[in-house]
């Protein structure tokens, strides 16, 4: 069995070595990255509205909700990258 002060170090220099290292200048970044992200989510929604407005009762606007996901998915990451920035 091992003892606690040792597995209680090793959890430590686990949790240190795993911690992201981030500086200022990744946090510019990623801030821009964030806006980017938000513009693209809007970009894509306004697609997907103006496809089923347009498409009289017909479910032809695949390619415009695929767009927003794959927009959404941008933003999710963008903010789970902006979390380590504050």
């Amino acid at each position: 069995m091992i003892p606690m002060p040792h597995l209680a170090a090793g959890f430590l220099a686990l949790a240190v070595m795993s911690a992201p290292d981030i500086d200022t200048s990744d946090c510019a970044n990623i801030s821009g990255q964030y806006k980017t992200a938000v513009s693209k989510v809007v970009e894509a929604l306004r697609g997907y509205e103006r496809c089923i407005a347009t498409n009289d009762q017909h479910n032809e606007c695949a390619a415009e909700i695929q767009a927003l996901d794959n927009a959404h998915d941008n933003f999710v990451d963008a903010v789970d990258d902006a979390k380590d920035c504050k």
